[in-house]
């Protein structure tokens, strides 16, 4: 809408107000009529603009005076509800420190945020899931079951937990399984399950070998296998084989330690550790 014709609107509104106003002037001097109220022994009387105007005039004070009253009857009611988002700012703030934390692998800190309580946030049950995982991570395994408790108590709905299969005991059945599915930690446990000797296992593994060529963990087990079988030649070509896929592997700088200077049980409670932490 241009400027001018705004300005013309709004001429044009007013020029209608003072047109409707000089009307009501001469019609009230022409003709002001007559009110009269009577109750018991007193009368009011007054013309009829003149209760029209008292009228009106008394329907805006009310309307001023309760409103304002109704807004005055909320004040404590937004104070309070002002309070409350506050608060919930500064408890969901509390929440968010605590995951950052624990997202910096700092479980200490992300517990002493996370203690506090939760009731004034959003989100009460992630608070105390955040908890019971910072509790976990600091081995406080009573109190991190406590606050998953608590948790869970506040969720409609727990979903259950993923069931993972079993890896299997068995030397073939442990094969099987990795062909439908490899998985590199369970790779490492063809040298020890089952009854199987060095040479058997060997044999089995070198088809799969052709297959999982990138595999650093069928290399290690290879390694392995050719040395209890006193294969030197070929655990050296393993050796050779797994330092090439990842030099950095701990498991790998173990394989040359014990082609150099054989196993020893420190060497092997080393390596049972290494795999621990791996799975």
């Amino acid at each position: 809408m241009s400027r001018l014709l705004r300005i013309s609107i709004w001429v044009s509104v007013l020029g209608v107000l003072l047109a409707f106003g000089l009307y009501l002037g001469d019609r009230v001097k022409a003709d002001p009529g007559y009110v009269l109220f009577a109750y018991g022994g007193y009368t009011i009387e007054m013309s009829l603009w003149a209760f029209i105007i008292l009228f009106v005039a008394v329907t805006v004070v009310l309307w001023i005076v309760f409103g304002l009253g109704s807004a005055l009857g909320r004040l404590p009611l937004s104070v309070f509800r002002a309070w409350g988002r506050m608060r919930h700012r500064k408890a969901d703030s509390r929440l968010i420190e605590g995951a950052l934390w624990l997202r910096r692998d700092e479980p200490a800190r992300a517990l002493a945020v996370l203690k506090k309580d939760a009731s004034s946030e959003s989100l009460p049950a992630l608070h105390w899931l955040l908890a019971s995982e910072a509790a976990r991570r600091l081995e406080q395994l009573d109190e991190s079951e406590r606050y998953l408790e608590a948790a869970e108590q506040l969720m409609a709905s727990i979903p259950k937990a993923i069931e993972y299969d079993p890896k299997p005991t068995e030397f073939k059945p442990l094969l099987k399984a990795l062909k439908k599915q490899w998985r590199e930690d369970w790779a490492l446990a063809l040298e020890t399950v089952g009854d199987e000797d060095a040479l058997s296992r060997l044999a089995v593994l070198n088809p799969l070998a052709k297959a999982r060529a990138d595999s650093v963990s069928l290399e290690i087990v290879q390694a392995r296998l050719a040395m209890a079988a006193g294969l030197d030649a070929e655990a050296k070509h393993h050796i050779a084989r797994a330092n090439d896929l990842d030099s950095d592997n701990p498991l790998v700088h173990l394989l040359r330690v014990e082609i150099e200077s054989g196993r020893t049980e420190a060497l092997e409670k080393l390596r049972r550790r290494l795999i621990e932490d791996a799975s």
